[in-house]
């Protein structure tokens, strides 16, 4: 059986018509025969839109494929609260929740950051000054600081890792936001003002959470990176990311939406 991952398709930003998308994703996910097929968030700029979207890709495939999403920071900024984020929402929302295929269980978790990426190269008083004048994410609302909220995010990671193991299953973690180091080094920060930007982009503690309990694989978006996996030890690390195609930003390797959909779909044999 195969399971599938995207993330970043930024549907809205891309341009991309949503019945179309739909159209072609289903056709392919029921050709290839995929047993799961995983949003990684990003899908739109709003939470509602990403539901509705995966409500209606999963009424498309029935019970041949079971879809699932987590948020991105783009869902997380209209449409819904931090209080919903945290609850079950809806069964396609995959935040805080396990799925069996197989000897595998997948852990779904939004996951969120903790500036750790940024390797204590700006002040905390300069990273969330930053964030609160320029960032996409000053639009998310939260009650707590973004270590508490990874914090938080952190411990029920943990807690599903070692549900899993304990039921003899092989996890299989899948987040929204990054997960390992040596991906947020092959980011290309043009100016050297924006490299505060590496706050936001996930947390090192997660992948060392990952590699601690031998997570098998661990996939992540955020990102817009075109990058191998990642193997350490072993946990192999993916980035699932489509990116953007717009007037100002080509981060594509084709001309396309779904050639470029398919090329970065992460698909693992469980």
């Amino acid at each position: 059986m195969q399971v599938a991952i995207s993330s970043d398709n930024h549907l809205d930003l891309n341009k991309v018509e949503t019945e179309w998308a739909l159209e072609q994703q289903a056709a392919y996910l029921q050709k290839n025969q995929i047993a799961v097929y995983v949003i990684a968030g990003d899908l739109f700029n709003r939470f509602d839109k990403t539901l509705d979207f995966a409500r209606n890709l999963q009424r498309r495939l029935g019970s041949a494929t079971a879809v699932r999403f987590l948020a991105g920071n783009h869902e997380m900024g209209a449409g819904v609260s931090y209080q919903e984020l945290e609850s079950p929402v809806d069964d396609l929302y995959f935040h805080h929740k396990t799925l069996d295929i197989g000897s595998a269980r997948l852990i779904g978790n939004n996951g969120w950051y903790d500036y750790s990426f940024d390797q204590n190269q700006h002040s905390v008083e300069k990273i969330t000054r930053f964030k609160r004048e320029f960032w996409y994410d000053r639009r998310i609302e939260q009650p707590m600081t973004d270590p508490e909220r990874l914090a938080i995010n952190l411990n029920q990671m943990e807690q599903d890792i070692k549900e899993a193991k304990k039921m003899g299953k092989t996890p299989i973690l899948i987040n929204h936001f990054a997960q390992e180091q040596a991906f947020i080094d092959q980011m290309p920060f043009r100016m050297e003002r924006l490299d505060v930007l590496r706050s936001f982009l996930g947390s090192q503690a997660v992948g060392d959470l990952a590699v601690a309990n031998q997570v098998q694989a661990a996939i992540s978006g955020h990102l817009h990176l075109h990058v191998q996996a990642l193997p350490i030890q072993q946990t192999t690390f993916y980035n699932a990311s489509v990116g953007y195609r717009t007037r100002r930003v080509k981060e594509w390797f084709s001309h396309d939406f779904m050639t470029e959909w398919q090329n970065r779909l992460i698909v693992l044999d469980v």
